[in-house]
């Protein structure tokens, strides 16, 4: 026998345990890193969508938190995890962007993340404490004026912080800006009078609203059909829609096999009326993107956004 065929027999004989391996994914149970604390929205998600993946996978997915540094360390474990599909990650988008854009980091989003759907699109709001001088916008602005500095705005994640700055800028006022790890931080932070403002998702209405607080306004580009009775900032005359959509990531990478196999799972559990339900619950605005529907609003975000950085590049 030809030591070219004993040679070529041997490699095919390697390939085929990585090849049976792809097509039996998954067999043990997978990993989804959440870069933020429990509580928040990015939690909340990454726990209602393994859950429901978890039964049509059939394999466990165990959520871990790994706040920290606005999401920076959770998505750097991300995109730097194995390409194996045991591996995956929930978080806000554009919170990566945005950290990307504003800072020195290890990853690369378009290098080295593989986004593989979007669960819900969530406006960010401004919240006001319970027993704040304050319950709209007008009232908000001129306790500011009369007050410069003293108004405490907190947030948690990157596009909550952009979301302050620009409200604080286009309402005229100096805020000062507070930030937390986590979604759950933040709640407890201004359910208990720490904070006077709320950057936040709009998930955060019933909470705060029900403990005596209010919501000022969303920047939405309309107004929720989940809450009608709050204005947007549009209408409030400030022009700002900001939107958070949650997303599952992979490292890049990802065999082929087992790219279809996530993709097909999601897509799959996308309907189902049961999830949806849970979303609807925790006040999270479902809207599914697929594979090519996340990616292609990842790039023309990006490219919206990269202006409004570039506008406040000083408060980074």
């Amino acid at each position: 026998m030809k030591l070219s065929t004993i040679i070529m027999g041997g490699a095919a004989i390697m390939l085929l345990p990585l090849t049976a391996a792809a097509q039996d994914y998954p067999t043990r149970a997978i990993t989804v890193i959440v870069p933020y604390s429990a509580g928040g929205g990015g939690d909340t998600v990454a726990r209602l969508v393994s859950d429901r993946l978890g039964q049509e996978l059939g394999v466990q997915l165990n959520v871990v938190n790994r706040p920290g540094a606005g999401g920076e360390i959770g998505i750097t474990e991300i995109a730097s995890a194995d390409a194996d599909g045991y591996t995956l990650g929930v978080f806000g988008y554009p919170d990566n962007f945005v950290i990307e854009s504003t800072r020195e980091v290890s990853f690369d989003s378009e290098q080295d993340l593989d986004f593989l759907a979007q669960f819900d699109s969530t406006p960010m709001g401004v919240f006001a404490r319970p027993g704040a001088a304050f319950s709209n916008l007008d009232e908000l602005r001129a306790h500011a004026e009369e007050n410069p500095g003293a108004v405490i705005v907190g947030d948690s994640g990157s596009l909550g912080l952009l979301n302050a700055l620009a409200f604080g800028d286009k309402l005229g006022a100096t805020l000062t800006p507070v930030r937390y790890a986590g979604g759950g931080e933040l709640m407890n932070a201004i359910m208990g009078g720490h904070i006077d403002l709320a950057s936040t998702s709009s998930m955060s209405h019933d909470p705060i609203v029900d403990a005596g607080g209010a919501s000022l306004a969303f920047a939405s580009a309309e107004r929720m059909d989940m809450f009608p009775d709050v204005p947007t900032l549009r209408e409030l005359g400030i022009d700002q829609v900001m939107e958070v959509g949650r997303v599952m990531v992979a490292p890049s990478g990802l065999p082929d096999d087992v790219r279809a196999r996530l993709t097909e799972a999601l897509d799959a559990m996308s309907t189902d009326e049961a999830l949806i339900e849970r979303f609807e619950t925790a006040a999270l605005p479902y809207a599914y993107l697929d594979s090519d529907g996340v990616n292609e609003k990842v790039t023309e975000t990006n490219a919206a956004l990269a202006e409004v950085i570039e506008a406040n590049s000083d408060q980074f």
